[in-house]
């Protein structure tokens, strides 16, 4: 069988007799709604053929001891698959269909069949899933079961063999085989459509074999029940009950545990890999992808909005960024779909939680992390990057192969604000001319602080006559007086431009800009000079 998620969870791979999860909004494609429908219109089509025959069989009264065996028992093993789960597949083997094995052993097929379908409506019907998956497995089971009928007619053709036979052991083994062949294929089908993938790799889904082998060694003990009731005392076989529901608590229990450990492995896994996430983009993935594997339903969302009415979610603190919800960081919710299992609720709930509680801690550590990052390449007065990153850049400007224009820009005058206004205010102007140089700058190029009253900017695409339009538009920018706080103050800017390629190197071009900026200076500063062309090398 193919790998399914716990209860509740959208299938990733078919299973036989019911295993097809419940889905998660925004719910299934279109296709594959008409998919379900359809497989349950034509197995109720069977169902109805199914009781045309036996009315016109005259009335097999054998219908009704099997019906009383199959009914409530079907109800009861609907609800507790058996589940076999490892890293490579997860296979889910129901208890309910190898009751067809039960009916087709003492009874005829067309009798079987109708038993069968009376059975499977209440009891697929009334599962705890989605809509989808209790329309699609009512009609695959009904499908499934009219195969296998039709495939124990055919062995039959020459009259049923007594019930404590080899072959109709064999019977019920070419029943089985059939009922998950079709059950298999019209659920890979399902899922294919479902989750907008080719059948062809729904049918290659590991499990399969060991799904089928676990589904007939079932078939193999509901033959042996029919057998023990056909040659002993009802006493007697009312017995093998015993085994049968002591399975049914088993596997229940076994299915319970190992979703928890598969889920309590991808939380620790989730926990190794947000400790990892070093930006918020990574974290956000993490988590999603975690804890889709996590909660029951089989997808997780980390989005804007709360919980839906069909929904569960707890807030991370923090998690959004300013501007894309339009407020202040925060406002992020981890959200799935509310299971129809209260059990599994309550442990999504649980989950959640833990998921919350690990996400708010690594945004502190990547927040933190952001911003030492950051005060490494910035400067903590005017926000510009600083000496280190303009240099980076600038190298890797350089190597681009193209002509590179650098502004060397430094105050003229400003010592004596510092002098007659105090170095609050000297503070105060060196942020304020940070500002208007990447205003004036803008898309053109990338300003930044060397240190002291010093700035630089290199231009992208920018040629040399276009540099010195832009360094005019600088010098003109910071010459317009500063109000600050403890006055209003007035400097000057000597601008170098100078333009070079990767023949020059990251270093002499901006060692030619800082002597045109002194020649600027010697001219009388608040002007740009152009840094003389160089010889070729």
């Amino acid at each position: 069988m193919p790998p399914t998620p716990p209860d509740g969870a959208a299938p990733t791979g078919g299973s036989p007799g019911g295993s097809t999860g419940a889905t998660t909004p925004p719910g299934p494609p279109r296709a594959s709604r008409v998919v379900d429908v359809g497989v349950l219109v034509l197995g109720l089509l069977t169902g109805v053929l199914a009781l045309a025959a036996w009315l016109a069989g005259g009335r097999d009264a054998a219908l009704w001891p099997l019906l009383a065996v199959s009914l409530p028992l079907g109800c009861l093993l609907s609800r507790f698959p058996l589940s076999v789960t490892s890293r490579m597949t997860g296979v889910h083997v129901p208890f309910a269909p190898v009751l067809l094995a039960h009916l087709l052993t003492l009874g005829a097929p067309v009798t079987a069949l109708l038993a069968w379908t009376l059975t499977v409506l209440p009891a697929y019907l009334t599962e705890r899933r989605s809509w989808t998956s209790r329309v699609f497995n009512t009609g695959s089971s009904l499908l499934s079961a009219a195969a296998a009928a039709a495939a124990v007619a055919a062995l039959r053709h020459d009259g049923a063999p007594d019930v404590v036979s080899v072959r109709a052991l064999l019977d019920v083994l070419a029943a089985g085989a059939v009922y998950y062949g079709v059950d298999f294929v019209l659920s890979a089908v399902s899922v294919a459509v479902e989750e907008r993938r080719r059948v062809r790799e729904e049918l290659r889904s590991p499990g399969t074999l060991l799904g089928g082998g676990l589904f007939l060694l079932m078939s193999t003990l509901a033959y042996l029940a029919a057998a023990v009731q056909s040659a002993m005392p009802g006493w007697v076989a009312s017995l093998m009950l015993v085994p049968v529901l002591a399975l049914v608590v088993a596997a229940s229990s076994y299915r319970t545990a190992n979703q928890r450990r598969l889920q309590q492995r991808e939380l620790f896994r989730a926990a190794v890999e947000v400790h990892g996430a070093a930006t918020r983009g990574q974290l956000r993935e993490a988590l999603r992808r975690h804890g889709s594997a996590v909660v029951s339903s089989g997808r997780l969302e980390v989005r804007t909005g709360p919980p839906g009415p069909a929904e569960q979610g707890v807030p991370v603190d923090g998690l959004g960024e300013r501007g894309e919800t339009g407020g202040a960081p925060g406002g992020w919710w981890l959200v799935t779909g509310r299971s129809p299992v209260p059990d599994s609720e309550r442990y999504d709930a649980a989950a959640l939680e833990s998921l919350g509680v690990l996400a708010e801690a690594a945004l502190v550590r990547v927040a933190l992390t952001q911003e030492a990052e950051h005060n490494a390449r910035h400067d903590g007065l005017t926000g510009l990057p600083n000496r280190r990153s303009f240099t980076e850049h600038l190298a890797a400007a350089v190597a681009g192969g193209r002509e590179v224009c650098v502004l060397f820009v430094d105050l003229d005058g400003f010592k004596a604000v510092n002098d007659t206004l105090g170095h609050a205010a000297g503070d105060e102007l060196l942020a304020e001319a940070g500002r208007r140089l990447d205003r004036t700058v803008g898309h053109l190029g990338t300003p930044a602080r060397l240190g002291g009253d010093e700035f630089a900017v290199v231009l992208r695409e920018a040629d040399l006559a276009s540099a010195a339009r832009i360094a005019d538009a600088v010098v003109a920018a910071l010459r317009v007086p500063y109000r600050l706080a403890a006055g209003t103050a007035v400097v000057g800017a000597s601008v170098g431009c100078a333009a070079g390629g990767e023949a020059d190197g990251a270093d002499a071009l901006l060692s030619h800009a800082d002597d045109a900026m002194y020649a600027a200076k010697r001219g009388g500063g608040s002007r740009c000079v152009l840094a003389p062309a160089q010889p070729a090398r």
